[in-house]
């Protein structure tokens, strides 16, 4: 059976709609198909970029192993919060570009950029905040450390998930999906790229070079043997 590749998504899974998390933590119900596809009961699944945790929650409810990493402490401490129910999942404070696993371990990376431009964390002065950094380039060279990283911990024929949207920032459109596609393909093999789309409504105006940007890419890659 062939896969789609677009997938719209609905509504949070029940069991877990009604969690009270800190800030936009995505969908347990996005990530869990991803984890039954590319993973077997008992692997490791590691998320870089944890966030509050949502990575944790999706392989906890799948029976995998899951470490999530986040730099920003008071993120990473609601996402222990979080997740502290589910006593085999870890969740680090740290920086992805320094992963605490060992070389060749990790079955699935699983994870969200943290996007150029967000206006979060904007004052934090260490330069793995991604959030922070304001010069582009800068940023595609600190996302090329962590892609490093991550590939080291990677078994042998491991799969990547990145899901990332391209950004419009004022008036200005950048295409963060295409260049974090570039950066990726340096350390892993790209594969194929999915969609996601979000029922999100459609904003009043006829600027042809605008939309509601209901979409996201998933960037599927592979580590080689």
């Amino acid at each position: 059976m062939g896969i789609s590749s677009w997938r719209v998504l609905g509504a949070e899974d029940p069991e877990f709609a009604e969690e009270a998390t800190a800030g936009q933590s995505g969908l347990v119900s996005q990530l869990r198909p991803l984890i039954t596809e590319l993973t077997e009961p008992g692997d490791l699944v590691f998320d870089p970029f944890a966030g509050w945790g949502t990575t944790l929650v999706a392989c906890a409810a799948e029976g995998r192993l899951g470490v999530g990493v986040e730099i920003n402490p008071s993120r990473a401490r609601e996402a222990q919060r979080r997740v502290a129910r589910y006593p085999e999942q870890r969740m680090l404070c740290g920086d992805a570009r320094k992963p605490p696993l060992e070389p060749g371990t990790v079955d699935l990376v699983l994870c969200d950029l943290p996007y150029f431009g967000t206006a979060l964390d904007v004052d934090a002065p260490d330069p793995g905040q991604m959030y922070a950094l304001r010069d582009y380039d800068v940023y595609l060279g600190a996302l090329d450390e962590a892609f490093a990283a991550v590939a080291r911990v990677m078994r042998p024929g491991a799969h990547a998930v990145i899901a990332v949207q391209n950004r419009r920032i004022a008036d200005r459109f950048v295409p963060l999906a295409w260049d974090a596609a570039r950066v990726l393909g340096r350390h892993l093999t790209l594969g194929d790229e999915r969609v996601h789309l979000y029922d999100w409504p459609v904003k009043d105006d006829d600027d042809p070079m605008r939309t509601n940007r209901s979409h996201e890419y998933l960037l599927m890659a592979r580590k080689d043997d």
